[in-house]
């Protein structure tokens, strides 16, 4: 067990499990079409449309976990004390379930390779279950911790590799690194819970300085030897492994900017930008970055530094690659999960927003209703 970690981190990876609850109505058409069976009892289909509209009864709605395809958003809904992880295919409006149980699930995340579906799931304060899905439902692997509270990082690439940060009442955490392949559950011991897969065999762990606005030192944790190795790497805010790039995001404090670097891991190929920095005063506000393909990413950025609570400007949508940057619209800032294709974003905590990028176009698509 380590050393208390400090509560904000912990915070900002942590997610609260809330109970909604979903409606479909048909705005402006007397039009109904015949439900499917794993559809909530309580929604009709919409009529067909460029940009699908759907009214949401919190009663049933718990969240979006994000895109399956570039036709198939994921669902968690939860109607009479079951709680169902569902697809929803926008060109044909319907609906399956995919995933069914009576245990809250907190939160869920699909691997890059869309075949895996992760679930975060827990009953009490004090214990967890994670559950491995495949895209069809079939459960892979549950996992069962003491703790309700995880920080997960999945490999890119591989998703038989999963580091795990559980975290207890006290704030000290235990980590561990479950292989599917041998169906190993390892401990380890790292200063930083938030660590992130660098390849198959080493993890990036970060060691910030005393003021979280220096930003971080990269060292790099051997699974198999178990040791720490130095790099040359200090300022980071973050490191994203894309699968067959990096991305590594810095601070300039000089000059008040976000530094990134995009490098293929192959052929070392690399892109570099800058964007003006934005702070909330004690840290810097790290712009939200959507991963539609392994060499590219689409990003909201400031158009100007300062601090975040004194902005009224949009920020700037710009779809990255080895080839450069292509501006796509403006749009206020939010969080983004973006679609395989890169032609569709969701925006918005509760992915509510549907942001077309060619033409650019903004538009609520969920509505929520009390």
């Amino acid at each position: 067990m380590k050393k208390a970690v400090v509560l904000i981190l912990c915070l900002f990876f942590l997610q609260a499990c809330k109970e909604k609850d979903l409606q479909v109505e048909t705005p402006d058409s007397t039009i109904t079409q015949e439900v499917p069976p794993s559809f909530p009892s309580d929604v009709e289909l919409a009529p067909s449309k460029k940009i699908p509209s759907l009214q949401l009864n919190r009663s049933v709605f718990h969240s979006v976990i994000g895109w399956m395809s570039d036709d198939e958003i994921l669902f968690i809904l939860m109607e009479n004390a079951e709680w169902t992880v569902q697809s929803y295919t926008l060109s044909t409006e319907t609906w399956k379930t995919i995933y069914a149980t009576t245990t809250p699930i907190i939160q869920g995340e699909i691997h890059p390779d869309k075949e895996m579906i992760l679930l975060h799931t827990s009953s009490n304060s004090s214990s967890a279950e994670v559950v491995l899905l495949h895209k069809d439902g079939h459960v892979a692997q549950s996992l069962f911790f003491e703790s309700a509270e995880i920080y997960m990082n999945w490999h890119p690439e591989n998703p038989n590799l999963i580091v795990f940060s559980t975290f207890y009442e006290d704030w000290t955490y235990d980590t561990f690194i479950f292989d599917g392949t041998t169906q190993s559950l390892q401990a380890i011991e790292v200063e930083n819970p938030f660590v992130k897969w660098y390849d198959g065999n080493r993890l990036m762990v970060f060691k910030w300085a005393e003021s979280s606005l220096d930003g971080s030192e990269l060292y790099f944790y051997s699974v198999k030897d178990e040791t720490l190795e130095e790099t040359s790497l200090n300022h980071l805010l973050d490191i994203q492994n894309l699968g067959a790039s990096m991305l590594y995001i810095t601070i300039n404090e000089q000059q008040n900017q976000f530094e990134y670097r995009i490098e293929e891991k192959e052929t070392n190929r690399v892109y570099e930008w800058t964007s003006p920095a934005v702070s909330n005063y004690s840290e810097w506000i790290v712009p939200n970055v959507s991963i539609i393909q392994p060499n590219q990413l689409i990003i909201l950025q400031a158009k100007k530094s300062g601090n975040v609570d004194e902005f009224t400007d949009k920020s700037v949508l710009s779809s990255i690659s080895l080839n450069g940057v292509k501006q796509l619209g403006e749009i206020d800032a939010q969080p983004i999960d973006c679609s395989p294709n890169g032609a569709v974003c969701l925006g918005g905590y509760e992915k509510e927003n549907w942001i077309q990028l060619e033409p650019f176009k903004e538009q609520i698509w969920l509505e929520f209703k009390e």
